[in-house]
């Protein structure tokens, strides 16, 4: 298998489609198919003095997570995208770490 040369960076599609496939991701949503995706939502921190030292503590042990889906369709962002789907979530963290 060729390893592709310029990594899916820049605009130049060198040889042939196998030099710019190094590392495009699909994010399409195929029809009819269940997609999970996982997402790393780093909780504020906040530096905190315990027993004489500084330790980082989280600053809220509750977070609003809102996502929303948009469609964009082919053309710029200032085209005409619109809301598919949105909801509200919230996540909480244990205070005792456990």
């Amino acid at each position: 298998m060729p390893v592709p040369q310029q990594l899916a960076r820049g605009d130049r599609m060198g040889r042939g489609p196998y030099e710019k496939s190094g590392l495009i991701e699909d994010t399409g949503l195929p029809p009819g198919k269940l997609v999970k995706e996982r997402f790393e939502i780093f909780y504020p921190l906040e530096e905190v003095e315990v027993n004489g030292k500084t330790v980082e503590m989280p600053a809220a042990y509750e977070l609003d997570v809102e996502v929303k889906l948009t469609y964009l369709p082919f053309g710029t962002p200032n085209g005409d995208p619109f809301v598919w789907k949105e909801f509200t979530k919230t996540v909480s963290i244990s205070k005792s770490g456990k």
